[in-house]
């Protein structure tokens, strides 16, 4: 009663699918090895389909025409490629056959309907497949005599598993085997894990997970995500019989989903092909008008899903009754400012006609076109699409699908009201009053009713899943959800990517600083003296050369082995200053160590440092547009980075980050996924942070790594708090409001305008002379606090606010004539008191970052009452010894500390010395040595008065003394190679 085994599997599967989805049972003789064709059901289709065909053959071939029709059918789809002879047809002496026909859109054409019906669906058990051995296959899957699917099934009672399966299909299945070579997919599963291939290549076979994910894709709160299938009353593979093998999804996946790239066939991962069809389903039932957040990982193929969603939006019907569209033209929005290529280049290929898709590269006029062209798909980016967008006049009666690639909180501003502003349908010419003005602007900045928005990212924040998710009551409090969920968790389960927090590395640096002056009683704004002085030890060129040379040697004796031989490293500055000086002591101390491997930097701008100025391109001696390229190549194993290539930079090769830069929230996980692509080789990542610890970057990656949510709506109390505490400062009233915008509404004249925004600038200019700088800076701050938050408000509020609008237009215009002050800097020369005396860096710990399962996010609270603190005025002396109990108390200072840093002053003088410069350029490597160790011995005299004990060790202990010449030399003419003649 025990004894399982895969026959039971298989005799359950077939029992379904012939009861349950009306297939025809087949048997292992009905199969032809040759043709590789259940010839039978190929010609009953072909008969029962297109019998005039069949009859315009036999008079050109005669009776005899079926071995004719099934040797070139055969021949064609080998020729061909089974996907293309499906999607297309086939030739025979002159005569087209379809070999399938697609569900129609509609029921208003009764013979493609019945033409549907009658494909026919089949399965064989226990296939012998191959004309030269014995093997036979557990399950084969036919349209209309054609092999379509394979499937090896493993039962755990048998003590085997997928696993099992997917080794035999490597070791046991001839890929050069007409039915493998022929077949669209196999699949290998047991009871609970399901994973498919659409091309067998023996050992190098590449099988993909094809499981719904613990959560099944729902947002639903508190539901577990990962790999694998959620628990049910059955079998947790079921979907693949029930669902997936059903005749409407099984002929939906071939002709609308699977495409061929590049000689590969691409067969969608259940999370791509079910996010899809949720989103038709719902906008079948709903119409436009929908908004839906889809929260997928790095990994989960979004480029593909992006496409395959807008192809089928194109042709999507409400009721398949209606011949009228749901949607007239699907928009793919990108946030990236140059043009995603991969997303456009997937949409184009995903096409089978030429014409429907359409990147918008040139501006308005091309746009234009591309409407009145009717193309059907249309791709810009976020950044283009407000000047696009300028002068194109009225849509009217224009149903749009907006596809948002990355969506962040910049959606909720000028950029989606300038896309609202032309897709809202809009019915009158007529001159309107300034209600009338007012409200239309209001309508503009909302999600307009003619379009339904689509909205993909990995990260999504609070403003982002207020305006795009789904609402929800979780105990009587409104939340907001993800229509569609494909974790970070389970993409890292899946193998999609990689697990960057797995053996985090951080590092602690500690400074001791001392006063420079003789004189400390002076005073100085405490908190602003403190992160000055912060940002001073982080800088200081000491502490970067120590991290930079700690950095390297890790990398050059633990990591350039990884990836084959191939691993890169990204190093993440502070500032762009910090990034030049990095930059520098990388190139020098590869110079001097490892010169078979260089480093590239990357920042925005010039930089002025020590009276020079510097650029990406200058430093790096290529273009800025060749960065990427160039680092590619073998020798570039470093990228040095400030803000730039810390999002959307894709490299495979990226295995180790080292970060000297505070990371928090999405920037944290942004900027560390950039590690966690995938390639083959790459079996790991590695993080060395010496800033962040393991809790502060656990704590940003919590509410992205499965569901997140929005724990509660934007309370919009809080906009009219704002605009009531504005108005306290007395910059303006509310009659002068009204006339401003009165006179924006007429057109007054730029004069009129400046006019009347000047007696508030005066305004503004005494309130700073009367209650400080502060007032003015909080007044500042709050009205661009209300600028950014009703941009917000006004897309989701179920009313329209004519006084906050006007408001908004009034604050807009004047936030651009004042300026804030800058405020008394009270530690300004600070840092020309204090010097870095001693600087020790340490490992912290080494582990895995664990997270715990909490997605919950909250809106924003700011309602602008907060003031500005008052300075804390502190002593130097105080200042100094409070700086250095919070980042060296935890240290045992030692003579060795205060040595190193000293050595380190010498070299710097030493290497500046004209002395020295001079004899490097003209002498030979023996004469420079004398005259070096001249320059040497002048500076340790120099030390004297300021470490005595180092100067008699220099001077009295000759092993020593050597020792730290030679060292020093060595240092020194590596670094200043490039200047000898």
């Amino acid at each position: 009663m025990t004894n399982y085994t895969e026959k039971d599997l298989e005799a359950f599967i077939e029992e379904y699918l012939l009861s349950q989805n009306s297939y025809i049972k087949r048997h292992d003789s009905d199969y032809d090895k040759e043709l590789c064709l259940d010839s039978e059901l190929v010609l009953e289709f072909l008969h029962s389909t297109q019998q005039d065909k069949i009859e315009a053959l036999r008079k050109r071939v005669g009776e005899d025409y079926r071995p004719i029709l099934l040797k070139r059918l055969s021949s064609q789809i080998k020729e061909k490629g089974i996907l293309k002879a499906l999607q297309t047809f086939i030739e025979v002496q002159g005569v087209r056959f379809l070999l399938v026909y697609p569900k129609p859109n509609t029921d208003a054409n009764q013979t493609s309907l019945e033409n549907y019906s009658k494909n026919i669906f089949s399965i064989v058990r226990q296939l012998h497949y191959s004309t030269r051995n014995q093997n036979s296959l557990d399950m084969a899957v036919f349209l209309n005599g054609i092999p379509l699917i394979t499937l090896e099934l493993k039962n755990y009672f048998t003590g085997q598993n997928v696993f099992d399966a997917i080794k035999q299909y490597k070791r046991d299945r001839d890929p050069r085997e007409p039915l493998f070579s022929r077949c669209i997919v196999h699949f290998a599963l047991d009871s609970d894990l399901a994973y498919m291939t659409t091309k067998l290549q023996g050992e190098q076979t590449f099988f993909f997970p094809f499981n719904r994910g613990l959560n099944n894709g729902s947002g639903e709160i508190g539901i577990p995500t990962g790999a694998g299938n959620p628990p049910s009353n059955g079998l947790k593979t079921a979907y693949i019989w029930e669902r997936i093998l059903s005749k409407d999804t099984l002929l939906t996946l071939i002709l609308d989903y699977v495409q061929k790239l590049d000689d590969k066939l691409i067969f969608p991962r259940y999370h791509q092909f079910d996010v899809v069809e949720k989103l038709l389903q719902d906008c079948r039932a709903r119409g436009v008008g929908g908004r839906y957040l889809i929260q997928h990982s790095a990994g989960s193929g979004k480029s593909n899903s992006i496409a395959w969603l807008a192809h089928q939006l194109t042709g999507l019907h409400r009721q398949s009754g209606e011949m009228d569209l749901v949607f007239d033209s699907v928009i793919v929005v990108t946030d990236r400012k140059v043009l995603d290529s991969q997303i456009q280049g997937n949409i184009k290929n995903f096409s089978h006609i030429d014409g429907v898709v359409e990147a918008i590269t040139e501006g308005s006029k091309q746009l234009r076109e591309a409407l009145e062209s009717s193309k059907k798909i249309i791709i810009s980016t976020i950044q283009k699409f407000p000047y696009i967008l300028e002068g194109i006049g009225e849509i009217k009666g224009k149903k749009f699908a907006i596809i948002i690639d990355e969506a962040h909180s910049s959606q909720s501003g000028i950029s989606a009201q300038k896309l609202g502003e032309v897709i809202r349908n809009k019915h009158t010419d007529e001159e309107l009053d300034l209600e009338e003005v007012l409200l239309e602007a209001i309508r503009n900045k909302k999600l307009q009713s003619n379009a339904s928005y689509f909205a993909f990212t990995a990260t999504p924040k609070p403003k982002t899943l207020e305006m795009f998710g789904t609402p929800c009551e979780v105990g009587g409090e409104k939340k907001f959800i993800p229509f569609h969920l494909y974790s970070m968790k389970q993409a890292i389960e899946e193998g999609f990517i990689h697990d960057v927090l797995r053996g985090y590395i951080t590092y602690n640096s500690y400074y001791k600083i001392i006063s420079s002056l003789d004189d400390e009683d002076k005073q100085y704004d405490s908190k602003k003296a403190k992160s000055k002085l912060k940002r001073y030890v982080e800088g200081n060129i000491y502490a970067i050369e120590q991290k930079a040379q700690t950095m390297i040697e890790h990398f050059c004796t633990q990591i350039y082995k990884k990836i084959g031989g191939k691993a890169k490293a990204m190093v993440v500055t502070s500032s762009r200053e910090n990034a030049v000086k990095y930059y520098f002591a990388f190139r020098n101390y590869l110079a001097s160590n490892y010169p078979q491997y260089k480093a590239l930097v990357a920042f925005s701008g010039e930089v002025n440092l020590d009276g020079e100025s510097y650029s990406e391109s200058g430093l790096n001696g290529i273009a800025e547009t060749r960065l990427k390229d160039e680092f590619k190549k073998d020798e570039y194993r470093f990228l040095i980075v400030a803000e730039k290539y810390q999002t959307g930079f894709d490299q495979p090769l990226l295995h180790t980050m080292y970060v000297d830069k505070r990371l928090s929230g999405v920037s944290a996980v942004q900027t560390l996924s950039r590690l966690n692509r995938t390639d083959k080789n790459k079996e790991d990542t590695c993080v060395l942070d010496f800033v962040n610890t393991h809790e502060e970057i656990g704590g940003s990656f919590a509410p992205f790594c499965e569901q997140t949510h929005l724990g509660k709506p934007t309370d919009p109390d809080k906009i009219f708090d704002l605009k009531a505490n504005l108005a306290e400062y007395r910059i303006y009233s509310e009659e002068e409001i009204e006339d401003f915008v009165g006179a924006i509404k007429k057109g007054e004249k730029e004069n009129i305008i400046h006019s009347l925004l000047d007696r508030n600038v005066e305004r503004y200019i005494k309130l700073g002379q009367s209650e400080g700088e502060d007032a003015q800076l909080d007044f500042y701050h709050k009205a661009k606090t209300y600028l950014k938050d009703y941009s917000f408000l006004a897309q989701i509020l179920p009313y329209e606010d004519i006084e906050l609008e006007k408001l908004y237009i009034f604050l807009k215009m004047l936030i651009s004539k004042i300026t804030p002050p800058k405020g008394e800097d009270l530690a300004k020369g600070i840092l020309e008191c204090v010097d870095l005396d001693s600087y020790r860096l340490t490992l912290n710990q080494k582990s895995d970052i664990l997270l715990e399962s909490q997605g919950e996010l909250l809106p924003s609270q700011a309602d602008g009452t907060s003031k500005s603190s008052e300075a804390d005025l502190k002593e130097l002396y105080q200042i100094i010894q409070e700086f250095n109990e919070a980042f060296g108390g935890e240290v045992e200072w030692g003579e060795d500390d205060k040595i190193r840093r000293t050595l380190n002053h010498i070299k710097d003088d030493v290497k500046a010395d004209e002395r020295v410069l001079s004899s490097m350029r003209n002498s030979d490597r023996q004469n420079m040595r004398i005259d070096f160790e001249k320059v040497l011995e002048e500076k340790f005299r120099g030390i004297i008065s300021t470490n005595l004990s180092l100067f008699k060790l220099f001077s009295d202990n000759k092993e020593f003394k050597e020792k730290i010449t030679q060292k020093m030399f060595e240092v020194i003419i590596g670094e200043l190679g490039d200047a000898r003649v």
